[in-house]
């Protein structure tokens, strides 16, 4: 059992939080999945299903929390402002991201956009700025990342321990060159977590995501266990993606992310 990974998925929707009756059987959060391995969860992004988890957080336990950011674009990061943890005097939260992370963060999280500031928190926060392609290792994690495509740039992230992997890869066009990439980093994942933003027919060319489709097509080329889709556009209601899943589903590789939704790996 200590070897298992429990993925929690806390949001699913991309540009703008959905709090509406006929989105509630998806979820209406924006983007947010823990993974936790031991006592240590790795977080990808801090949309407002961050504050779900936060309200469910045990500020008690010795739990290492790291929060992997893949942009800055704000239903990535909107979460944090009502981030429970961040007010515990005992928690010490580590976030990565990319150049000029503690900056933009500092900015953003203060008036006037926000009535508290960074110095406000009791919690002991830690800025990590990383650029795609680096390495590094998050407790018992090996982290690799790459350059994703989306307007003003994004990072993927593939967690690897345990014998078992898994990629991150959110916010992300799959053009011919950029889809090539992504599944050479995916190749052999447990899990991949992709951006299921748009149908088909609903694609918009440099708008920086992708489609179910053409996350069925990565998964069968890398070789992977399962495909999550999620960050689904914020104006597909349940009885949509219902239909989608009922499409996509056919393939035994494919899931459609729920909130609180569970994965063992």
């Amino acid at each position: 059992m200590d070897k298992n990974w429990k993925i929690t998925v806390w949001g699913v929707r991309g540009s703008a939080p959905a709090p509406y009756q006929e989105f509630m059987e998806y979820g209406g959060n924006t983007s947010c999945v823990s993974v936790r391995r031991k006592n240590h969860m790795v977080v990808f992004d801090a949309g407002t299903g961050l504050i779900t988890l936060g309200r469910e957080w045990d500020t008690q336990t010795d739990m290492r929390l790291d929060i992997l950011i893949s942009h800055l674009h704000i239903d990535h990061v909107m979460g944090l402002f009502l981030f429970q943890p961040l007010f515990a005097a005992d928690m010490e939260i580590h976030l990565y991201g990319g150049t000029g992370l503690e900056q933009k963060m500092r900015q953003l999280l203060s008036p006037p956009w926000w009535p508290l500031g960074v110095q406000d928190f009791k919690a002991k926060l830690y800025f990590h700025e990383i650029q795609a392609g680096d390495s590094f290792g998050l407790g018992g994690f090996a982290v690799s990342t790459m350059a994703g495509n989306h307007p003003g740039g994004n990072i993927l992230y593939r967690l690897e321990s345990d014998g078992k992997r898994l990629v991150h890869a959110l916010d992300c066009e799959s053009d011919e060159g950029t889809f090539e990439r992504i599944t050479d980093f995916a190749h052999g994942s447990d899990l991949i977590i992709w951006d299921a933003n748009f149908t088909v027919e609903d694609f918009k060319e440099s708008w920086g995501h992708s489609t179910w489709e053409q996350g069925l097509k990565a998964g069968h080329e890398a070789g992977a266990g399962r495909v999550l889709m999620t960050h689904y556009s914020h104006g597909y209601t349940d009885n949509f993606l219902r239909e989608q899943e009922r499409e996509a589903c056919k393939d035994a590789l494919c899931i459609f992310a729920k909130e609180r939704m569970e994965i063992i790996l």
